[in-house]
């Protein structure tokens, strides 16, 4: 049976009169790490903050090990247990080496220790060579790192990271985003990751909660929010496009049929005959196909745009009217512009919500 590390049981937080973080409840596992995931403003931070004894909830329960926080536990050695790194580096005067050991002269461990403890990970996170520079004389990435060996030398069994890679460069940002992943794998420490990249949230960690207005929308494995999110709203905040809307015109042993502007479309989504639904086609399940070709879900189009530079490429088809359909390219995908196609998807690429919501705008 999996302990749980952290349990925290219908939390919610306050900002004077205004409630920033709605109930909520999040347990997380040794070696778990969680996203926290949002547009700016949906109170991720506080969300963290509040998780990391850095807020005081308003109501609810926070426990570590078992143990209720204020309770049997104090906060002092809560945070013994856990680390935090903030998207500012927030690193006191002195060297590197003066940084990266303060967390351990704080608890007194005696200098050969420390010594043993800090060069290992001045050397993995390649500051080595930094140790007696000022901090004052680092760039953000060098800070940066600074700032994750103070944390990690701790050997922190909960890991709280608020936006840590926010003001680096792209460049410094990929490269730190995937060191900091082999680490966190390697070493298993509980993890949670605060961030409003999708692809970096997938990069790092295995599960995300999807959070919006300081409510909790969606809190599931990362595969099950982009692949199956529980409503158009969430696919709206990760950036999903082929949002649409349509009726289910039967469900049979094969499969539900939808109608969408005319089109029959199968899906192995289960819904209600009759029922207006709004359904999601996964863009990266999507194929061009030759008109005198078959396929499970085929429908005509005529590309409007051909789009290969820049970090998503897709390519996006004009089906039945205004409706656009976002797709990812094949390597053998050659169409340009006003080319006639058809287009080709498997049953399973069509999800369907299971709430109804508007959504974002089908035309995107």
């Amino acid at each position: 049976m999996t302990s749980i590390l952290l349990h925290a049981e219908g939390i919610s937080a306050r900002r004077g009169a205004r409630t920033v973080l709605e109930p909520c409840t999040l347990s997380i596992a040794p070696g778990d790490r969680v996203a926290i995931y949002g547009p700016n403003g949906a109170g991720k931070s506080t969300m963290l903050q509040a998780l990391a004894g850095l807020l005081p909830v308003a109501s609810g329960s926070i426990a570590f090990r078992g143990r209720k926080l204020g309770q049997a536990l104090s906060l002092l050695d809560f945070h013994r247990q856990t680390a935090a790194v903030f998207q500012e580096p927030l690193l006191l005067r002195g060297t590197v080496r003066h940084n990266v050991e303060l967390g351990l002269v704080l608890r007194g461990v005696e200098a050969a220790e420390r010594v043993a403890r800090v060069e290992p990970w001045l050397e993995r996170l390649h500051i080595a060579h930094l140790a007696d520079r000022s901090v004052s004389a680092l760039s953000g990435g060098e800070a940066q790192r600074t700032s994750l060996a103070r944390a990690l030398v701790l050997e922190p069994e909960i890991f709280f990271l608020d936006e840590p890679f926010a003001a680096l460069d792209a460049p410094t940002r990929a490269r730190l985003a995937e060191e900091l992943a082999d680490i966190l794998d390697e070493r298993k420490i509980a993890t949670l990751f605060v961030t409003h990249d999708i692809d970096e949230a997938a990069q790092m960690c295995d599960r995300c909660v999807v959070i919006d207005a300081g409510r909790v929308l969606q809190q599931a494995d990362m595969s099950e929010v982009l692949g199956r999110p529980a409503s158009a709203r969430v696919a709206d905040i990760i950036g999903l496009p082929n949002v649409f809307q349509g009726r289910v015109i039967e469900t049979t042993h094969e499969g539900t049929w939808l109608d969408w502007c005319g089109h029959r479309i199968r899906t192995t989504a289960q819904a209600r005959a009759g029922a207006d639904v709004t359904f999601l086609i996964r863009p990266e399940q999507i194929r061009l196909q030759g008109r005198r070709e078959e396929g499970a879900n085929r429908l005509p189009g005529h590309v409007e745009q051909a789009r290969r530079g820049g970090r998503r490429r897709f390519v996006v088809t004009g089906v039945g009217g205004p409706h656009r359909i976002a797709m990812s390219f094949a390597h053998d995908d050659h169409a340009l512009p006003g080319d006639e196609v058809a287009i080709l998807f498997p049953p399973d690429a069509v999800w369907i919500f299971p709430e109804q919501d508007p959504g974002p705008d089908e035309s995107r």
